[in-house]
């Protein structure tokens, strides 16, 4: 530890050296919160006190380029005269490695005498986010209407997309024995390779139930929606990262079986395809792989607001409560960049994985509460452009809760959201 704060100390006055030519004094900054060592929740707040007029400068020490933070070895934040706090935005935060000691400092420099005061160097670490947060799709490449492009700017037509929101990325930890895998966002645990039987649903539940694997015994079938959080959309055949989950079967129409019956047809149940990411249910008298998980579900909790939005805290998303009209994919994209609703102006078109957050496989036309999201239509768009069908886009369909992709031309209904 005193040998990385050394290394950190060094760098930083080499920095300010470098820019300022300026002498070292005697440190007058002082840190106060978060205390040295803690794990901290998403977006945490940084504190310090200044006893001087200092122009201030907030460092993250990374030392590595894959420990955490962005693409350098430490992040700089200059910050306003007099500041005494610095909140790390959601977009920096997302890119900081799960369980990876970090380390931070302040840096002043004397407005009237040029030098410089640095304060101690405090560690932290990026806890696991909140039960229930959504993972990112893993889609990083944008797309026109048929083929991969350059990312647009602001304001021109595409932009918005899924590869320009990195919301959570994907973060797996496979277990020393490798025989299961935590999902680092969800805070699941994943059976790491399914046992290359196929089965009818009932058969897939008892086999879970019945499952002892890697010292546990209390594993289940997943929901579909928990088997849809571990997918990668930015690929397909299999649509899985196979480094993670070794030998998945993509050659079984909906592959894998999930825990929940269809609403109004309990002959049947939702299943997932590892293929391309879709999401439909099939007669229980089919045969599929299964993939078991441990850990508590994830209960939707709506709070709806007077301004006309929902805020759902078990993924901390922000909802559109109504919904736009009809558009195509990229008219879609427009109305949510542009919308400025509840006193926010940062709505965005979701993702294929927050939109299906929102369904509720307990109801039936519409798939969703209706006495949050009253009025919900058949079909609404998402950002995610499928990898298998560059000219589909994923959308999802309220009527059932299916989640499937169509061409980008078609119209449908939008419902905007905003947060991590």
């Amino acid at each position: 530890m005193k040998t990385l704060r050394l290394i950190l100390l060094t760098v930083l006055a080499l920095a300010a050296l470098m820019l300022f030519s300026v002498q070292e004094t005697k440190a007058q900054v002082t840190l106060l919160a978060p205390a040295d060592g803690a794990t901290l929740s998403p977006e945490p707040t940084f504190a310090w006190r200044a006893a001087g007029p200092y122009n201030l400068y907030l460092f993250i020490s990374v030392f590595s380029y894959d420990l955490c933070g962005p693409d350098d070895s430490y992040y700089r934040v200059i910050l306003p005269m007099r500041a005494s706090s610095f909140e790390i935005p959601t977009f920096w935060w997302t890119k900081l490695g799960r369980g990876t000691p970090c380390y931070w400092a302040v840096l002043g420099i004397n407005t009237t005498t040029h030098l410089w005061a640095l304060s101690d160097v405090f560690t932290f670490t990026r806890g696991a986010d909140p039960p229930g947060t959504v993972p990112d799709t893993g889609i990083d490449e944008c797309y026109d209407w048929d083929q991969m492009i350059t990312c647009p700017f602001p304001d021109e037509e595409f932009y918005g997309q899924d590869a320009q929101y990195t919301t959570n990325p994907m973060s797996f930890a496979v277990s020393p024995d490798r025989l299961t895998v935590t999902d680092n966002v969800t805070g699941l645990v994943w059976q790491r390779k399914d046992d290359d039987t196929l089965r009818r649903w009932a058969d897939a539940s008892s086999y879970c139930e019945n499952l002892n694997l890697g010292g546990y015994t209390d594993w289940r079938l997943p929901t579909e929606y928990e088997l849809q959080t571990i997918l990668d959309y930015g690929t397909f055949a299999p649509a899985i990262d196979e480094g993670i989950f070794p030998e998945t079967d993509a050659s079984v129409i909906y592959g894998y079986w999930a825990s929940r019956e269809r609403w109004d047809n309990p002959d049947w149940a939702w299943a997932v395809s590892t293929y391309n990411g879709y999401v439909e249910t099939f007669s229980k008298t089919n045969s599929k792989y299964v993939r078991c998980v441990r850990g508590e579900p994830r209960q939707p909790a709506f709070t709806v607001n007077p301004d006309e939005t929902v805020t759902d805290h078990s993924t901390g998303l922000m909802w559109q409560q109504s919904f736009g009209e009809s558009y195509n994919w990229p008219g879609a994209h427009a109305y949510c960049e542009n919308l400025c609703l509840g006193g926010h102006d940062d709505w965005r078109l979701p993702d294929v994985k927050e939109l299906r957050s929102l369904v509720d496989p307990s109801r039936s036309y519409p798939a969703i509460d209706d006495s949050v999201f009253p009025g919900t239509e058949y079909a609404y768009h998402t950002s995610s452009t499928s990898a298998e069908r560059p000219d589909h886009t994923y959308y999802v369909h309220f009527h059932r809760g299916g989640t499937w992709s169509w061409g980008k031309g078609n119209y449908y209904h939008v419902r905007c959201v905003r947060g991590r």
